[in-house]
Order: C-alpha cells, then sequence, then structure tokens
C-alpha cells in the first residue's frame, strides 16, 4: 500500500493531516513552475494544498520566519536528494546533516521504501495540485499518510493520520476557496 510522508524540520501542525489528506487525492502529473511557485494541469493554473490552507486560515504563517523556511527547503532538497541516491554530502550546510540523519534513521529503523520525491501532481477532480514530499511504502502496508518531524539532533517522530474526515476537510475548504475567488472581489 502506497504511503505520503510529509516531513517537517519542526513540530507537526494539526494541518498536517489536511495536508497529507490532499495529497492522496492527486492523480496525475502536473506542471510546475520554481519562480512563482504556481502549478498547471492541461495549460490551467491551480491552486496548491498550502495556498487553499493558509487562504481558508488552517495554516498560519506569522509563525514561520525566513530562517525556518530557508532550513526546511534546505531539508527537503537534501533529503530529496539523498532519496535518488544523488546527494552531495560535503556541499551540505553543517545544519542540515542532522535532519539528513533524521530521515536515514527514520527510512532504515522503519523500512520505509522511497518510490517517489517532490514529484508535482494535481487531482484531475477537484482541481488542485501540490507536491508530496514523499511517496512509498511500509513492509506490510501498514500506513498510508503520516508525517516525520526530523530533529536537530538526528532524531524524528512518526505521526500517522488515518482518518477520511482529513480529505473531506480539505476537500470543504478548496470548496470555500473557490467560491471565494469566483464571488468575492479581491480574492
Amino acid at each position: 500500500m502506497t504511503c505520503i510522508i510529509d516531513k517537517k524540520t519542526g513540530k507537526v501542525a494539526p494541518w498536517t493531516a489536511l495536508q497529507t489528506g490532499a495529497y492522496s487525492l492527486l492523480d496525475t502529473a502536473a506542471e510546475f513552475t520554481e519562480e512563482g511557485h504556481w502549478y498547471a494541469l492541461d495549460g490551467q493554473v491551480l491552486p496548491s494544498v498550502t495556498t487553499i490552507l493558509k487562504a481558508e486560515g488552517f495554516i498560519d504563517s506569522r509563525w514561520f520566519d525566513e530562517w525556518s523556511r530557508e532550513k526546511g527547503s534546505m531539508v527537503h532538497l537534501a533529503t530529496h536528494y539523498d532519496d535518488m541516491g544523488e546527494l552531495d554530502e560535503e556541499s551540505l550546510d553543517p545544519v542540515i546533516i542532522p535532519y539528513v540523519e533524521a530521515w536515514r534513521r527514520f527510512k532504515k529503523e522503519s523500512g520505509f521504501d522511497v518510490s517517489s520525491s517532490e514529484v508535482p501532481m494535481a487531482s484531475k477532480t477537484y482541481r488542485f495540485a501540490g507536491k508530496p514530499d514523499t511517496i512509498g511504502e511500509f513492509p506490510g502496508g501498514r500506513i498510508k499518510r503520516a508525517a516525520v518531524e526530523l530533529h536537530d539532533d538526528g532524531t524524528y517522530r512518526l505521526i500517522t493520520y488515518e482518518g477520511r474526515q482529513d480529505q473531506n476537510v480539505f476537500l470543504a475548504a478548496l470548496a470555500c476557496y473557490q467560491w471565494k475567488r469566483n464571488n468575492l472581489k479581491g480574492a
């Protein structure tokens, strides 16, 4: 059974359940443009999971400082290259190394096998997009969605999500987001 994992370099927030629920609805490849951070499917620009959750008040980004964002991006990039077998360890900032070690420890101890990493995807049905951090499988296929907190001491914490309500809440947020865009000026 396929599992979607979201990597976090800070404490996992409750909205991560909605994020992984949304990612589980993605079913096709999407175009992604790094500059501007936008997604498209069949030439139509689509809102991202994060954009929707922020717009509907689930993510409060006031608590994210520039260093936290940058560190998170560097950790995601380093673990992505590690998953693909392309990581140049000598190029890593020493601050990032413990997070990569935590990710490696998680994979080794859990048996998680990565099949894809940071691949832009979209939902044909619901018309939104995102980039799941990692997709793969656990031995025995026991987990469908999870977050992994990666800590600066090389440890990790696995948080699993099972509730179908996560998808439903995300779809409700998407419906509100789309309604506002279609009916309110400036939204």
